[in-house]
């Protein structure tokens, strides 16, 4: 079914189904955006893991023993 399709149909039902249907692919588009910029947050603070994991064991070494 298109939208077009689902919203002929809620149409019939009230303006009430229509916000609702309205609504509900409006969040399912910005929830898609939102994912792929957690996404790449979680790509970019990995990357950062891996730097901060290396500098703290530089200075672990420097670092006298007990």
């Amino acid at each position: 079914m298109e939208v077009r399709e689902v919203l002929g149909y809620f149409l019939t039902q009230g303006p009430f189904a229509v916000l609702f249907v309205w609504l509900f692919m409006y969040q399912v588009k910005s929830s898609e955006a939102r994912e792929r910029r957690y996404q790449q947050l979680l790509t970019a603070m990995a990357h950062k893991f891996d730097d901060i994991l290396k500098e703290i064991q530089e200075v672990k070494k420097r670092l006298p023993r007990k």
